[in-house]
């Protein structure tokens, strides 16, 4: 009898969820929970307290997921939840184990401002070690909405049999667990042909290209490695942003900014980088520029390249109006695009290009550092650039939008 109390207890030990993480679904207030086990477990299920007294069991479904000779049990499962609140919950099975408790706040939906924490290339184990533990130790005062990472993830979830991704994705927990965690395709994600990418994270509609909305920002999310590499479904792609990008009035009151995000850079001075700073940002401007350009883009953020770059209103490589001070710009003409890639990687930061600086070039960072945008209103957002470990930072820039009419 003993023994079989020891090896049920060493069964639902192993059954314990770990690396656990949400994701935003296709439209506001949809929370898509994801953790994993290394045992099959009979139900997938999340129990939230919708109120102190009262819970909720939410049920999902579950995948196996091999690489090498380290395997695991992938669990999801989806929840419409009420935009801007903060829950409660656990995820596990209601017959084994649940995890421990967790703190999830949910996006605000239309007409409230919003936080998010920006970045890509990150590897917890090397240089990012210490932005990320400045994240952690400063996570409870930067109250952000959620976290847009944006390719090249822990370099690689796919190392060591993927043991490497289930360390990361543990050491992510404590934030990636309390907000969504926003990802995207990078050239490192193809390491085992985005095996442990599409196993491990559960995105909006199509894992490589999406859309979601927040606050008062519509995001779009594309996969560059698709366009760079001249895969045959880059057309499939194009024509999905497209659609997103040329949206209905009503989206466009509900949420008046509208960024994009992928991995590699349209624009960048990295002499280190030339590939990235010239073939493959030509072939990023030649697919999809001209949408920005036409759909009024506001921001396209990207990392790739293992520094900070910001440019004024750019459009074919030229500068579209004054714009403002260079750190205020007032109705942009064009969209702003921002390299953020510099929290630490698989090696060190790439050195700024000091020497030919192009026309469009105002701000550049070598150090480590990631990315704080705030969006307050329809009107006004600001972008701030955290140096790690110095308190400070290196870049702010502001974007007001509405004051034309003002001037007319």
């Amino acid at each position: 009898m003993i023994l079989l109390l020891l090896l049920a207890t060493q069964i639902f030990a192993y059954d314990i969820p770990e690396q656990v993480h949400v994701a935003v679904g296709a439209y506001p207030g949809l929370i898509q929970f994801t953790w994993s086990t290394r045992q099959s477990t009979p139900t997938s299920a999340v129990r939230i307290w919708l109120n102190p007294s009262y819970f909720k069991y939410y049920y999902g479904i579950s995948n196996i997921f091999t690489s090498g000779n380290n395997s695991w049990v992938i669990h999801t499962a989806n929840a419409t939840l009420y935009p801007g609140a903060t829950y409660m919950y656990q995820v596990g099975c209601i017959l084994t184990n649940f995890s421990q408790i967790f703190k999830l706040t949910v996006p605000p939906s239309t007409g409230s401002s919003s936080t998010y924490l920006i970045y890509a290339d990150l590897d917890i184990g090397l240089n990012g070690n210490l932005s990320w533990a400045e994240i952690e130790n400063r996570w409870p005062q930067l109250n952000v909405d959620a976290v847009i990472h944006m390719g090249d993830i822990a370099y690689d979830l796919s190392s060591d049999n993927g043991a490497w991704g289930d360390t990361f994705m543990n050491s992510i927990q404590p934030v990636a667990s309390s907000v969504p965690y926003m990802v995207c395709v990078g050239n490192h994600e193809d390491s085992d042909y985005y095996e442990s990418y599409l196993a491990r994270f559960a995105m909006p509609n199509n894992q490589f290209y999406y859309t979601w909305a927040s606050g008062y920002v519509r995001f779009l999310a594309i996969d560059t490695e698709t366009i760079v590499n001249q895969f045959p479904n880059m057309t499939d792609m194009i024509d999905y942003v497209e659609d997103v990008l040329n949206r209905p009035q009503a989206d466009k009151e509900a949420y008046p900014w509208l960024i994009v995000y992928g991995h590699r850079p349209f624009y960048c001075s990295s002499l280190e980088k030339k590939g990235a700073c010239g073939p493959e940002a030509q072939l990023l401007q030649s697919a999809l520029e001209n949408l920005f350009y036409t759909y009024n883009v506001d921001l396209y953020v990207n990392g790739h390249v293992h520094n900070y770059e910001r440019t004024a209103p750019v459009y074919r490589e030229k500068v579209m109006g004054s714009g403002g001070s260079g750190n205020i710009y007032i109705d942009p003409l064009a969209t702003i695009y921002v390299t953020t890639g510099g929290i630490g990687a698989d090696g060190d930061n790439v050195d700024v290009n000091t020497k030919i600086v192009p026309s469009w070039l105002v701000a550049q960072d070598e150090n480590l550092s990631y990315s704080i945008l705030t969006v307050f209103n329809a009107t006004h957002l600001v972008w701030q650039q955290w140096e790690t470990g110095k308190d400070r930072t290196s870049d702010e820039f502001w974007i007001i939008k509405g004051l034309s009419a003002f001037a007319e």
